[in-house]
């Protein structure tokens, strides 16, 4: 896989923003890292079949799932947008609150044989792949709530010669830069665990949120703006990413605020 260093160019894209203490090393005994399970699954339209079919099961899987009393497990699907030959037509990417959570509702979805079979009618999944996410950086309040948003992808490693101190550090530098001059949207570190490319050439995907484009396009005017110099500065030799893609993102199956 070709790779570019995160210096001024890849580093001008919107969602590279960085957090405070992010993994633990192998030999700290305690840490404060929480590692959530999360699945994507990478899927065609079957002939015939489109977006508004995939909502109708969508829907009649929430209900299931409801009557169920599922509140530990979130979806959503990711439809590209910006990519070269990406080679599916819709994602989708689901979390639950633990492993445990994760084991006992992948039993449970087994039960469901007439769900399972309406979406195998819709859909062509040959990919499905699990991932221990770890966030990075909070999306905080958009204070949007129409159920869309935009997730960025990109396959990072880091680069020959540099530890996670490294990254660690580089990444407190940049989110308190970044929350100094504005930038908003979340950020995640997925490290692979199964389903993986056995060719598969990354450390981690980094996966960015923004609440809206209209959010993605302010973060791209601040790097455009000048912004991109500090990045450079904080991020450079430190990461090595491809490109990133950039899905529109539809929530699914959102889990109950914390409030409530």
């Amino acid at each position: 896989m070709k790779r570019v260093s995160v210096t001024a160019a890849s580093a001008a894209l919107f969602l590279l923003v960085g957090s405070g203490q992010v993994i633990a090393d192998a030999h700290e005994e305690e840490s404060d890292v929480q590692f959530i399970p999360v699945e994507l699954w990478a899927c065609n339209f079957e002939d015939g079949k489109g977006p508004d079919d995939l909502d109708a099961v969508n829907a009649k899987w929430n209900a299931w799932m409801d009557e169920k009393g599922v509140t530990d497990y979130f979806a959503a699907l990711m439809y590209p947008n910006f990519h070269n030959d990406i080679g599916f037509d819709v994602a989708w990417i689901g979390g639950w609150t633990n492993g445990n959570a994760m084991g006992a509702r992948i039993d449970m979805m087994w039960e469901d044989d007439e769900t399972n079979a309406e979406y195998n009618a819709v859909l062509d999944c040959p990919s499905h792949s699990l991932f221990a996410s770890v966030e990075m950086r909070d999306p905080g309040d958009s204070g949007e709530d129409d159920g869309n948003f935009v997730l960025s992808f990109a396959d990072c490693s880091i680069a020959e010669g540099k530890t996670m101190d490294d990254v660690s550090a580089a990444n407190g530098a940049w989110n308190a830069y970044a929350d100094e001059h504005g930038f908003v949207g979340g950020v995640w570190y997925f490290w692979p665990v199964w389903g993986a490319p056995q060719d598969a050439d990354y450390d981690f995907k980094l996966v960015g949120s923004a609440a809206s484009y209209t959010a993605v396009g302010n973060n791209f005017q601040l790097m455009a703006d000048g912004h991109w110099r500090k990045s450079q500065e904080i991020w450079e030799d430190v990461l090595e990413c491809d490109s990133d893609r950039i899905y529109t993102t539809k929530m699914v199956r959102d889990l109950p605020d914390d409030d409530n």
